[in-house]
């Protein structure tokens, strides 16, 4: 569980998006499991980005849309591994209440439950999270905390990636913490070294 601090522009956002392929990497090179991927299509990297700004499909219910990131084509008719899966990760994020609803029916908290669960069912590599408690209260942020540290303890995906400014939640569960400032990676390293650098402001 790596986290990426900074300043408000420093950066770390557009770092999060060059890395999934949504923005043009324009010098140097991304490198994931040593294969370059610098050339290669956001859809073809195995990432998968869950953004600041929740994005599901308004006309879509909860089901169809983690079904839709399964299998791109299920709108036109599901194979049994696709609702088979479904179903498990219905059942895995604790949707499966929600299954009908549609996205403007459930809070935020749950539309970022949404959005996890429909990122994991692409199976990625690597999962990228922009700044996931951004719009949550309390609660919300307790059960995010609790279901990230759940997919951590299952190695459910190998690498996952938060850009965050909420100090405290990234201290709860990152294992690394990289800090830019301007552009420049300036610090790396585990919570504790973290904590003993100048960059730790409480």
């Amino acid at each position: 569980m790596n986290a990426v601090l900074g300043k408000n522009g420093s950066g770390k956002s557009t770092l999060l998006q060059i890395i999934g392929g949504h923005i043009d990497c324009e010098r140097g090179e991304i490198i994931l499991f040593n294969k370059d991927i610098t050339d290669t299509s956001a859809i073809n990297r195995s990432t998968a980005t869950v953004f600041q700004t929740i994005s599901l499909f308004p006309h879509l219910t909860i089901k169809e849309n983690i079904e839709l990131a399964i299998e791109p084509n299920a709108l036109f008719g599901k194979k049994k591994s696709t609702l088979e899966l479904g179903r498990k990760i219905l059942i895995d994020f604790k949707l499966n209440e929600l299954a009908y609803r549609y996205p403007n029916q459930l809070s935020i908290g749950q539309q970022q439950r949404v959005a996890i669960a429909r990122a994991i069912a692409t199976n990625p590599s690597v999962l990228l999270l922009d700044e996931p408690t951004s719009a949550l209260d309390f609660e919300s942020i307790k059960y995010l905390k609790s279901l990230l540290l759940e997919l951590k303890a299952k190695k459910t995906v190998p690498i996952c990636i938060i850009v965050s400014h909420d100090l405290h939640f990234v201290l709860s569960i990152a294992d690394e913490i990289k800090y830019i400032d301007n552009g420049r990676l300036v610090f790396e390293g585990n919570n504790q070294a973290f904590k003993n650098s100048k960059y730790f402001i409480t």
